[in-house]
């Protein structure tokens, strides 16, 4: 599995499109799924930001109801109003527990808000002193300072940059809102007793200055149209007034400055009613710029909390039609190459392993081939183009070289037939030579060239076999299986070497019977050939299970190696199969494959080293099927082969040359030795042949 995944040469081509694709695929899938994971966290972080503002939205009610704790002890109007103030103080209080349980924040927000909250809790207290204002105006003040703390460290939890501005903007604001009534306070708790006192004054001018450095501070943060509005709001008749009378009041003697003579310290130059009047109109101003910092800050939020959503939502849509258009785009393009490359390796392969190939075992075909089915004029479509054009030329060697081959065996046709006529006049003539010849060496030499052109007649039966064609030589009666063994020995040089064993009673067909003599006349001759001559090859044959024929052919030679062995039963398999083999140097081997083929004959092989070599021939049974015993089948047979003329047309190739006298015999001696030799062997020579 690991080996085939390495070697990526090897897969298949839709596999290699998909791995093509895969890459760029999964980055712009993973790009795609990062991006709307930060525009998805940024939505979070806005919404994050959405419940800050909410928690500052529920703050600022809390320090503006401490704020008006402290004007209304400052003016010293009564405990009923105070009491009411609380009790909306204390809802405030309430409201904004709520909104912080809602919301996670951060470490620092935590330990200043339950710092503020230890605070918050002694207002009960507060509320309940009453003989030193100065000091419970103070204590409120540092609780306001306390809140506006945790309100700056809120706006900084704010991280982005348009809503740090705007959250660092209110914090301003509303802290100079809280410095306006902080000098309301002062002023009416002076205005209550009738003066200030020097420590009182001080803390008005620190007041202002920390008034204007806030609003510089606002200034360096705020947008132009919110220093607009804050201008437009921190500007005219009430403004100025707040700020002349407060002028005034500072400038005014305190109650605790030492006097000179009998004057005696005035009381301030300010009506309650109008600097109340003033003030109130100042935090009203204010009031409104801390309001339109608040909508800001909450529809800048909402905003942003939205785009981002939008942006998520958006990458997600375009993702996913990137995808889809990268998959059809893949689709389309792959199954366009895929379907090109199918046809043109369709084409290829039944070109390579159908057409040709049966063109070439047949020799005949159209030279119109069929196209591949590719009409681009891209690579594929040029590649098809080059190949038809490998194929037509393909064809045309194919039906040329069918015509070569096709000369060749005609020549090799003719050839064989006029050879075979010559020596068939030749075996005649013998035949007539051996009839007057009286000389019984004459007649033995005779006999040794009538061999000779007996073999002579099976080389050329060979090379009709080699050629494709068919011998002449034919029987047309079911012809004994020993008389089949007994022509084949006879087919043979040495056939004096060769021991026939009894056959079976089985009887080879008529068809059969010639190409079986040529068969084992050929495994008779390479056993004789590679065999020592004082060593005998006996043939034999067995009916085995399902009535099969077994032919066994053995000598005693050397033998054959294994590997040796398994070379030359395949190259029998092959020359059965029709394939080329080495016919120059094994042509009887060729001989017999071509001929075991023709009628489903197995041929094989099997030797051991030192101990001769065994040729098994196996004959199907309904080829060679058994013969039933009787008299009148034998009386018949014994009358047919009296009328027999085949031996009397054919030389007598299996008779023996006489084995020499050591005295000269007569003429008709020979001749009769001859004569009951030949009678010996003609029982095994078919009838009805047409020539020797």
């Amino acid at each position: 599995m690991f080996n085939a995944l390495v070697n990526w040469r090897n897969w298949r081509l839709p596999v290699k499109l998909a791995a093509v694709l895969i890459v760029p695929v999964t980055i712009a899938v993973g790009s795609g799924v990062l991006q709307i994971n930060s525009q998805i966290d940024r939505a979070e972080s806005y919404a994050a930001l959405q419940r800050l503002v909410k928690v500052r939205a529920a703050l600022i009610p809390v320090i503006e109801g401490v704020q008006a704790e402290r004007r209304i002890v400052a003016e010293g109007v009564g405990p009923q109003l105070l009491a009411e103030q609380a009790k909306r103080t204390d809802d405030a209080r309430a409201a904004l527990r709520d909104e912080i349980a809602k919301t996670s924040l951060g470490e620092v927000v935590t330990a200043r808000m339950s710092d503020v909250q230890g605070r918050i809790g002694d207002l009960a207290a507060l509320r309940e002193r009453t003989d030193d204002v100065p000091a419970v105006i103070k204590t409120y003040s540092e609780l306001t300072e306390s809140l506006l703390d945790v309100d700056e460290v809120i706006a900084s939890e704010f991280g982005d940059a348009a809503l740090l501005r705007t959250a660092m903007g209110l914090h301003h604001v509303v802290h100079v809102r809280d410095q306006v009534l902080y000098q309301q306070a002062v002023v009416l708790s002076g205005l209550t007793r009738g003066q200030l006192t020097t420590a009182e004054v001080r803390a008005l001018v620190e007041s202002n200055v920390k008034l204007g450095y806030i609003a510089g501070e606002f200034a360096a943060l705020a947008t132009s149209d919110q220093l607009k509005t804050y201008g437009k709001n921190f500007n005219g008749p009430d403004i100025e007034a707040q700020r002349t009378m407060l002028a005034a009041a500072v400038l005014h003697p305190t109650s605790d400055a030492p006097s000179t003579g009998n004057n005696r310290p005035r009381p301030l130059p300010i009506a309650a009613a109008d600097w109340t009047k003033a003030s109130g109109a100042v935090v009203t101003s204010m009031d409104g710029v801390v309001q339109g910092l608040q909508n800001d800050l909450r529809d800048t939020a909402n905003r942003l909390r939205d785009e981002s959503s939008d942006a998520a939502g958006t990458a997600s849509a375009i993702l996913f039609a990137s995808l889809i258009l990268a998959g059809t785009i893949g689709f389309v393009v792959g199954r366009y190459l895929l379907r090109s490359l199918n046809a043109l390796r369709r084409s290829a392969l039944d070109v390579a392993w159908e057409k040709l190939p049966e063109m070439v075992a047949t020799g005949r075909g159209s030279t119109e081939i069929e196209r591949v089915p590719v009409d681009t004029t891209e690579e594929f479509g040029q590649v098809a183009r080059a190949f038809d054009e490998v194929h037509q030329q393909a064809v045309k060697s194919v039906i040329e070289q069918a015509g070569m081959r096709a000369n060749m065996r005609n020549i090799f046709v003719n050839l064989s037939r006029r050879s075979q006529s010559l020596v068939e006049r030749q075996l005649k003539l013998m035949e007539e030579l051996e009839k007057y010849e009286e000389d019984p060496d004459q007649l033995a030499n005779l006999f040794k060239l009538d061999h000779l052109a007996t073999r002579m007649r099976r080389n050329n039966e060979n090379l009709m076999v080699l050629s494709g064609g068919d011998v002449a030589r034919r029987f047309h009666k079911p012809i004994p299986l020993t008389d089949v063994l007994r022509a084949a020995a006879a087919e043979i040089e040495q056939y004096q070497r060769v021991m026939v064993h009894t056959a079976p009673n089985a009887e080879v067909v008529g068809y059969v019977a010639s190409d079986l003599v040529r068969l084992l006349a050929e495994l008779l001759d390479n056993a004789t050939a590679f065999s020592p001559p004082h060593t005998q090859v006996s043939i034999s044959a067995s009916i085995e299970a399902g009535d099969i024929v077994q032919i066994d052919v053995v000598d005693h030679g050397i033998g054959i190696d294994p590997e040796a062995l398994a070379g030359v039963n395949q190259r029998l398999e092959a020359a059965g199969e029709g394939m080329d083999v080495q016919v120059f140097r094994e042509m009887g081997l060729f001989v017999v494959g071509r001929l075991a083929a023709r009628h489903q004959i197995v041929v094989r092989l099997d030797a051991k080293q030192g101990q001769g070599t065994r040729a098994i021939v196996l004959v199907p049974a309904e080829l060679a099927p058994r013969r039933e015993e009787s008299w009148e089948s034998f009386r018949g047979e014994t009358i047919e082969r009296q009328q027999a003329s085949w031996f009397q047309q054919t030389t007598p190739a299996a008779a023996p040359p006489p084995p020499p006298a050591p005295a000269r015999q007569t003429p008709e001696s020979a001749r009769g030795f001859l004569d009951a030799f030949q009678r010996g062997v003609q029982r095994g020579l078919p009838d009805h042949q047409e020539s020797r």
